[in-house]
């Protein structure tokens, strides 16, 4: 029963729209069903180490405002920065090779990681998740049963995102496909913005 109730969570995530649907649309888009699906292992991994953090209460850490600083001016800047290549190199992106080789493994996983990690609503959605199983769910087998659903439900609404991509991906043409990269792009960049202004 907690295991299904996490899955709920999970899945109801979706209606989240952050920057880390833009990243998986733009790489599963550019770079096919592979790198999708390793952008969503990088942002499933950062989850579990935020779920990590909240649940052994490193959190006090995370609050001091020097790591609250650093965090948000990196994730605002990652985002302006890919936001940036997105808009001024749309064509260069579609022109980009589709075979997948180490380099492209590894920097699909890194951004998919990175663009989750370092984002901060990321960190206070799992503050309030945590809090509330701790509060409502006793025993600690039940605890990572729900812990595990909620991460599954994300992993499986990141996939859906991915697959769906990948399969309208055919019916798209470059121009269509040059224009998703630079609305993508914007959206980006304003989301590093908005992260930045945190720091006002």
């Amino acid at each position: 029963m907690h295991f299904l109730d996490g899955y709920l969570l999970g899945l109801g995530m979706i209606i989240f729209i952050g920057p880390v649907f833009f990243l998986l649309i733009g790489v599963s888009l550019q770079l096919g069903t592979k790198a999708g699906i390793l952008a969503a292992l990088g942002i499933i991994v950062s989850d579990i180490i935020y779920v990590s953090l909240c649940y052994y209460g490193v959190t006090a850490f995370l609050y001091q405002p020097t790591s609250i600083f650093w965090i948000t001016l990196i994730g605002g800047l990652l985002l302006i920065f890919l936001g940036l290549k997105y808009i001024l190199q749309p064509t260069t992106i579609l022109d980009e090779k589709k075979e997948m080789i180490t380099l492209h493994y590894i920097s699909c996983f890194t951004k998919g990681f990175l663009v989750n990690f370092v984002n901060p609503f990321v960190f206070f959605v799992w503050i309030g998740v945590v809090s509330f199983a701790k509060e409502n769910i006793a025993e600690n087998p039940d605890l990572a049963l729900y812990f595990s659903g909620v991460l599954l439900g994300i992993l499986s609404t990141d996939l859906l995102k991915v697959f769906t991509a990948v399969k309208i991906q055919p019916a798209l043409k470059p121009h269509i496909l040059k224009y998703i990269y630079i609305l993508s792009g914007i959206l980006l960049v304003s989301f590093g913005i908005r992260i930045l202004y945190l720091l006002h």
